[in-house]
């Protein structure tokens, strides 16, 4: 529980029209609740009689925010409220729904809930990769390849300064717990459990039989020299190309000094292992 009272930020997917309806109905909801709310979606803001915030005003002294669509949605939403420390509850119209706390059938008891501030917040590591000046933060994972999608990366990698291996891969890639069950377990990382705190480094599609995923604790730093053969390369973040490099200065990859905060409705074990099976299993067959 919470004790701070603020306004809400609304933030939806771009291709959830198909569920404007059962959106407004929750934000009436909440405004009946006496909640005050804040959009920066025109459709939204529209039905609800209220201007559509620009993003880098929409955050502000916000109480809590509320994204509604899939992963990637809430993903984004929930790396700008992060650094803010303004937790974010996920409500899942898309087709994983890791990140997510509510489905559209939850929704009235979730604005119930959040308008009484009748829940928990989970914090999540968040990584950050820094390079000649450069700095990204990610919640899922950071990934370091060429700039080509045909051409293969070599780096020499170390943790805390200790040599780890000489890789010729598709790309390096650290991974958080929670981006375990995303990009990282398509290039054969582990799924790890979300009660350990651990992350993760995985080759990608490395031209090596001993090349293998490697769990480490959230306070080491891995350093990736980029051979000089293959730059320029690119620093990903969460899926988003964000900054080259064109050097030899070491990529550096390590916890963020804040993490993601979520909002969490429901006491006790959530089901993770029920989700991987029917979010990653069943939908293959």
């Amino acid at each position: 529980m919470t004790n701070a009272r603020g306004s809400v930020a609304l933030v939806q997917g771009g291709n959830q029209r198909s569920r404007q309806e059962e959106i407004v109905r929750f934000a009436k909801r909440l405004q009946e609740l006496g909640m005050e709310l804040k959009t920066d979606s025109p459709a939204l803001a529209e039905a609800l009689g209220l201007p559509a915030l620009p993003e880098g005003k929409l955050l502000a002294g916000c109480q809590a925010a509320v994204g509604f669509g899939g992963d990637g949605t809430i993903l984004q939403l929930a790396r700008r409220a992060a650094e803010l420390g303004i937790p974010v509850l996920g409500v899942n119209f898309g087709q994983l729904g890791f990140l997510a706390e509510s489905g559209a059938e939850g929704l009235q008891a979730a604005a119930a809930a959040l308008a009484r501030q009748e829940y928990r917040i989970e914090e999540k590591r968040m990584l950050c990769a820094s390079c000649a000046g450069n700095s990204v933060y990610a919640l899922n994972d950071i990934v370091i390849r060429r700039r080509s999608a045909l051409a293969v990366i070599r780096a020499k990698v170390f943790v805390d300064g200790e040599p780890l291996d000489d890789y010729v891969a598709d790309g390096l890639l650290v991974s958080t717990t929670t981006g375990s069950t995303a990009y990282a377990l398509s290039c054969g990382g582990p799924i790890v459990d979300p009660s350990l705190d651990v992350m993760s480094f995985t080759p990608i599609c490395p031209h090596s039989l001993r090349a293998r995923s490697i769990l480490m604790h959230p306070s080491q730093r891995v350093e990736a020299h980029v051979l000089a053969r293959s730059l320029p390369a690119i620093v990903c973040a969460d899926g988003r190309d964000l900054f080259a490099v064109e050097s030899d200065a070491p990529v550096l990859i390590g916890q963020a000094p804040y993490k993601a905060r979520f909002i969490r409705l429901h006491e006790g074990k959530r089901g993770f292992y029920a989700k991987v099976l029917s979010k990653l299993v069943d939908r293959t067959q």
